[in-house]
């Protein structure tokens, strides 16, 4: 079967770096070490038995790291440590030693030619009988640091060899008795250090970072980088489906726009850098950059969040991080290797993968130094790796339990090194997909130099991803650029496509003048057009809303701004906002008119009245008297006094210059409302008759209406079947009826018993003291305007 572009490029790309290595061990004279320790003095080697229990008790317990938090934890790590500011070495004779070292170990983990490793001294560890280190993964403790040392002293000792894994291989190295054994690993690797059966295990560790540059070219064939340019060239000028519209739809086919190569190793945000890549890494990616410079295409160095989803069972036997204890001879150190096929770290063996989602945080150009935030998701059929990231081992891990009828599931996140290329003509479009800042700053240049035509060619390959990509970078100056180039392109439906992603809330003071320049720019029909679309999708309740309600608070002060700062463009927009946001809130408040029950009602329409506020003073400020007489005409109509609650909030919560001609017509509203509520006589003590609830007029609702309606009857017993009774249970609730309804569980069907309560004698007072309330107020309010 022929391989697939794809695969061609993982299968060029699997023969490099064969020879790679993610730990390497050396052994040196120790004649060379001289160090002190404060509190013990000199420390001769080989380390004596006397010395080696000496500094245990100068020690501490070590802690460690577990994302951010430092633990400390015996179970986990049970050594001693030293600090390295109790820690004096000579440092000009040490490194007679441990300079040539480093360099040999850098060679052997394969980093490239034209670098050097430097050691900066972290701390002295001490082991004791029995004391461990179980499996972990080292924190990057600076932006350059690639690997870390452990320089072991010379003393008499058994076990604690240390163990050091990376994509399901393990190597163990145990230390000379005799002589420093140096190991050094990369810091994304996983590695233990096994229980000391007797004696101690002194060791001083150190942080390996990497300075200079590598050497460039030095280790590519140009045989096979001629081979990865024919597969990438074959790559992208293949087509391949898109994913399905819809069930009727036939899915275009389209050549792919990048490739996304996941690196062995994973990185931080502060070590991502080129000169910094790892083994197998540093090769692969000078390959994969020689290769695409043949094949016309741009490359960038990115960091990959890997999330995959994966069903697993728990393993049956206790594993105790990846092996279990026994007692044996030497030469396994008290180790018992099974392989266990799809065992992980966390104690689960996966089975399937389920879900699985990567997406770009950052990246660097082989030009740059420092790694630019990005933000762009990777589809399944742009991605390859020649090792899959289920044999890594995760930064962060959870578990799911059996939750009915979905789990046991564990979710797993990595951060893996990628290689991200392009062809060179669609350059502009995917870095705009991952930076729709920067695609937005190149635009502003082109327009600024007067090439608005190679502007307008530009920003229409943003459009099939943009509005994707820009909807979630709703911050900072983003959206005034956006403004700014929307106006500066000239072009009608171009302009609005680019400011689509956008919502309402994104319209500021601080922006008005350059919303005023699109006005100006484009026309009211095409500012009402992209208003609409702003607003779209806002409902009335929860978060989104909780948004609108606050923008819609402060509403005035951004007519303010659109007026004083965009002249007679500024004032239309003010008006074109003002129109948008009235057909906005009108719709809100004729939903919560209908709101059941009562109190909730009551409460949502309480909420609204700030932005009730905010809308009329922005209509105030626009001078816009039209819209304010068609908002008021909306507020004051009807007789049910559903909107009063509302209102009385807009008037308790006007400051007293704050639109005074609409709280006018407002304030005499209420009143009148309020005295014709008072005027009702008030309930007989004997009148049971609660008003049927609106909606549903199905033969139980109209049953049930008639017993409520009647202001004789209080008690019902009525034989129903369950779901007929659940209907009924569901709608007394829901519109908070004051009726008490339980089940008699006898004869055949139950029978609901129904009951009027005092509640609805008590509710009633209640209300007419509220409008008392209200209306004492506003007669207060009318004397102290007068």
């Amino acid at each position: 079967m022929t391989a697939t572009p794809r695969e061609a490029i993982v299968e060029v790309l699997g023969r490099v770096g064969a020879a790679s290595t993610f730990a390497a061990a050396r052994t040196g004279p120790a004649g060379d070490l001289h160090l002190e320790v404060k509190g013990l003095g000199r420390l001769r080697l080989p380390v004596s038995p006397t010395q080696a229990r000496r500094l245990c008790r100068l020690g501490r317990p070590a802690r460690y790291g577990r994302g951010e938090q430092t633990l400390l934890d015996r179970r986990v790590r049970d050594t001693c440590e030293i600090p390295k500011g109790r820690v004096r070495i000579d440092g000009r004779r040490w490194n007679r030693t441990l300079l040539p070292v480093l360099d040999a170990l850098r060679a052997d983990l394969g980093l490239p030619d034209g670098t050097r490793l430097r050691a900066a001294l972290h701390s002295m560890l001490v082991y004791g009988p029995g004391q461990f280190f179980l499996p972990h993964q080292d924190s990057e403790t600076s932006d350059d640091m690639v690997a870390t040392l452990v320089v072991t002293l010379p003393s008499p000792h058994r076990g604690g060899a240390a163990v050091i894994e990376h994509q399901g291989e393990k190597s163990t190295f145990r230390a000379s008795r005799q002589r420093l054994s140096f190991l050094a690993f990369y810091a994304g690797c996983r590695h233990e250090v096994r229980p000391i059966r007797d004696g101690h295990r002194i060791a001083l560790t150190y942080d390996l970072s990497l300075s200079g540059r590598a050497q460039a070219g030095s280790v590519v064939e140009p045989a096979q980088a001629g081979a990865l340019a024919a597969c990438l060239r074959r790559y992208f000028e293949t087509p391949a489906p898109t994913r399905p519209r819809g069930p009727l739809e036939t899915a275009p086919k389209r050549a792919p726009s990048r490739l996304v190569y996941l690196l062995d190793h994973q990185y931080t945000e502060r070590g991502l850098g080129w000169h910094r890549l790892k083994g197998a890494d540093a090769r692969r990616s000078a390959l994969l950059r020689a290769a695409g410079e043949r094949a016309g295409c741009d490359v960038a160095l990115a960091l990959a969040e890997v999330h995959e989803t994966w069903s697993c069972v728990e393993e049956d036997e206790p594993w105790h991080r990846g092996g279990r204890w026994r007692r044996d001879d030497e030469e396994d150190d008290g180790w018992d290797e099974e392989d266990g096929r799809g065992e992980s770290a966390e104690g689960y063996e996966l089975e399937d993968l389920q879900d699985w989602s990567i997406e770009l945080r950052r990246w660097t150009l082989p030009s740059g130094d420092e790694a630019e935030p990005i933000g762009t998701v990777v589809g399944d059929d742009e991605v390859c790796s020649t090792t899959p990231s289920s044999d890594l081992d995760p930064y962060k891990s959870e578990h799911e339990g059996y939750m009915g009828n979905y789990g046991n599931t564990v979710d797993r996140w990595y951060r893996r090194g990628a290689l991200v290329l392009w062809p060179r003509e669609r350059a502009f479009a995917v870095r705009g997909e991952a930076s729709p800042r920067w695609a937005l700053g190149v635009l502003a240049q082109r327009i600024r130099a007067g090439k608005a035509a190679e502007a307008r060619r530009m920003a229409e390959s943003l459009l099939p991803f943009w509005k994707k990509a820009a909807g979630g970078v709703q911050r900072g100056d983003f959206f005034e650029r956006a403004l700014r180039v929307a106006a500066g392109l000239d072009a009608a439906v171009l302009a609005a496509s680019l400011l689509a992603p956008f919502e309402i809330e994104s319209l500021t003071p601080a922006r008005a003048r350059s919303f005023a320049a699109l006005v100006e720019r484009y026309g009211e029909d095409w500012t009402r057009s992209l208003l609409g679309a702003w607003s779209g999708g806002r409902g009335w309740g929860g978060h989104l809303g909780d948004e609108r309600y606050a923008w819609l608070s402060s509403l005035g002060r951004l007519c303010e701004g659109l007026r004083a700062r965009g002249g007679a463009a500024g004032a239309i927009a003010a008006r074109l906002v003002l129109e948008d946001q009235w057909r906005w809130s009108r719709s809100v408040l004729e939903q919560l008119r209908d709101l059941e029950p009562v109190s909730q009602r009551r409460e949502q329409m309480e909420e609204v009245a700030r932005p009730v506020l905010g809308w009329l003073e922005g209509a105030a400020v626009a001078e816009a008297a039209d819209l304010r007489d068609e908002a008021l005409a909306f507020l004051c109509a009807g007789e049910d006094g559903a909107l009063l609650p509302c209102l009385m909030r807009v008037l308790r919560a006007a400051p007293a210059a704050s639109a005074p001609a609409a709280l006018d017509v407002l304030g005499r509203h209420c009143g009148d409302r309020l005295a014709a509520l008072l005027a009702q006589p008030e309930r007989a003590d004997g009148d049971w008759s609660i008003a049927p609830p609106r909606g549903c007029r199905c033969d139980l609702c109209q049953r049930l209406a008639a017993f409520l309606a009647d202001p004789q009857q209080r008690r019902l017993e009525w034989p129903l079947a369950q779901q007929k009774r659940r209907h009924i249970h569901g709608t007394l609730d829901a519109h908070e009826l004051p009726v008490l309804h339980r089940t008699r569980r006898s004869g055949s069907p139950f029978t609901l018993l129904l009951e009027k309560t005092q509640a609805l004698f008590q509710r009633e007072a209640d209300e007419r003291r509220r409008w008392r309330a209200d209306l004492d107020w506003l007669a207060a309010r009318a004397r102290a305007r007068a």
